[in-house]
C-alpha cells in the first residue's frame, strides 16, 4: 500500500473554535503575537484575518508543533 499525507485545511474561525478547549486566546497571542481581543473576533467570526495574520497563526502553530515533537520524557 502506498504512502499518503493528510492535510487539514481550516478557515481561521473553525480552527480557533476546534482548538478552544486546548489553546486559549492568551495561548494563541503568545504563539502569534496577535492580541487576544483580535483572536476572539476571529474565533467568533466578527472579523476575518488578512493573509499576513493567517500566516502568523499558521507559523505559530507550526513552531509549537516543532517544539512538541522535540520533547523527550
Amino acid at each position: 500500500m502506498g504512502e499518503f499525507e493528510v492535510i487539514f485545511n481550516f478557515d481561521v474561525e473553525s480552527l480557533l473554535q476546534n482548538y478552544k478547549g486546548v489553546l486559549t486566546n492568551s495561548g494563541f497571542e503568545k504563539l502569534t503575537g496577535i492580541n487576544q481581543r483580535l483572536m476572539y473576533q476571529y474565533a467568533t467570526g466578527l472579523k476575518k484575518p488578512r493573509e499576513a495574520q493567517r500566516r502568523k497563526i499558521t507559523e505559530g502553530l507550526h513552531n509549537l508543533a516543532k517544539e512538541l515533537l522535540a520533547i523527550e520524557l
